[in-house]
């Protein structure tokens, strides 16, 4: 009897983005995808560069021996009959969001010989380490090959929460 796949959850977490858990959960990322050969890379790949995201720049962390900083958050691995969504979503500062999604809207409409070059420009002139997420979300897109789906959620005058999705096909 086949399981028709509408929606499966495989990994759901909500807490602080240690890289040691970030890790572990990259070792199931690709044992629930062991089937998928194609999908299983390009996700494992993408859940890493996704993760290191909310772990480096999330508004909400923890402080370990005061000295490590690491953030917050929360993702979501969801299988489907034709392809694996991943979700991050994190507490960003307002000021910070308007840039992320800015940029989202710019990777979404680049062509992939366009990414590579925003890609290389960004590697070049980065300018500050709250940006490095920009690099992230040009390797997500074009691992993929789909557009990024974000959600903005406001929090108060200072803060939101900012999701990104990315569909990755399982062939």
């Amino acid at each position: 009897m086949g399981l028709n796949l509408k929606n499966k959850t495989l990994l759901s977490y909500r807490g602080p983005f240690y890289i040691e858990l970030i890790s572990v959960f990259g070792s199931n990322v690709r044992n629930y995808t062991n089937a998928y050969s194609n999908a299983r890379k390009k996700l494992f790949r993408i859940f890493i560069e996704l993760s290191q995201n909310v772990s480096y720049y999330s508004e909400d962390f923890h402080m370990v021996n005061n000295e490590s900083r690491i953030g917050v958050g929360e993702l979501n691995l969801k299988e489907f009959e034709s392809h694996f969504t991943f979700t991050t979503k994190n507490l960003v500062k307002r000021s910070d969001s308007d840039i992320l999604i800015q940029r989202c809207n710019i990777i979404n409409s680049s062509s992939i010989s366009d990414l590579r070059q925003l890609k290389r420009e960004q590697r070049l002139n980065s300018p500050g380490e709250k940006f490095g997420a920009r690099i992230g979300l040009i390797q997500a897109v074009m691992l993929s090959q789909n557009k990024i789906n974000y959600q903005y959620e406001e929090v108060d005058k200072d803060f939101a929460y900012l999701s990104i999705t990315v569909k990755i096909d399982k062939n």
